[in-house]
């Protein structure tokens, strides 16, 4: 399967819905584990999917607009063929509208902190690949210096000291470096599941909206409980599966939540 062919099957993909186990999906899902590219770009459908849908399920529906639209709608008997005819007409204008929208959002990629968030907390949880798979914290570092990504961070002692490093993975966001360190805390995994503890860092400009405290704010994203914090001049973001109580385990033993 080529990236491209990859791509237009995976543009289908709902992420957080059955779509995961669809064997449709089976073959492009694996070829994002070995195309670094084609993951990136299976991050990004999926932040922008999530994100779309979140403000979609916001946006509050007009109470009693269902009972109005019925009451104004005049009754209008269409035989067989002429409903066939309406059904792919909105069909085509369906696919015209998404494809044009699809172009039209593009090229206006979002540049504020919890897109950063989602997208990072997508990018944990769907098909990827370790440039590194070592429980070696200093063989990561060496990693991250050698390939220009950022290696001057600083771990909270209770991540080091609580999990266990599994790898790496040099990454960016809309063209920013991003320095991704998987670790596993001791929970049973899923078949082929690496790690289930994740942490994200990057510059502070980031995003003009990145957090500016040392004191890590958490939220719920994407099915994952998360905390970002900045320090210095790099910004965190660690991500797992839990509650805030579960995520204060690996954080600073200072940090109140």
């Amino acid at each position: 399967m080529t990236n491209e062919q990859a791509k237009k099957i995976l543009q289908l993909y709902r992420p957080g819905s059955a779509d995961a186990t669809d064997p449709e999906f089976a073959e492009a899902l694996a070829a994002c584990e070995h195309d670094a590219e084609l993951a990136e770009w299976f991050n990004r459908h999926c932040a922008v999917y999530v994100s779309l849908r979140s403000k979609f399920k916001g946006i509050p529906i007009p109470e009693g607009l269902k009972e109005q639209i019925i009451a104004e709608r005049p009754v209008k008997r269409t035989t067989t063929w002429q409903k066939a005819v309406l059904l792919a007409g909105a069909v085509a204008v369906a696919v015209m509208a998404f494809n044009g929208f699809r172009e039209s959002v593009r090229p206006a990629e979002p540049h504020d902190f919890a897109s950063y968030r989602i997208y990072m907390a997508s990018a944990a949880q769907h098909a990827y690949g370790m440039d590194v798979t070592t429980n070696d914290l200093d063989q990561i570092r060496t990693f991250f210096s050698r390939k220009d990504a950022i290696a001057d961070y600083v771990l909270p002692q209770n991540l080091q000291s609580r999990a266990q490093a599994a790898g790496c993975v040099a990454t960016t966001w809309q063209g920013t470096r991003v320095s991704m360190i998987c670790f596993q805390t001791g929970r049973p995994l899923a078949p082929g599941q690496q790690s289930d503890l994740w942490l994200f860092i990057s510059d502070r400009t980031i995003a003009t909206d990145a957090p500016q405290s040392n004191t890590p704010a958490v939220c719920p994203e994407n099915g994952l409980i998360t905390a970002s914090w900045t320090t210095g001049n790099r910004t965190y973001v660690l991500a797992t599966v839990g509650d805030a109580p579960y995520l204060a385990k690996f954080l600073p033993a200072t940090t109140p939540l």
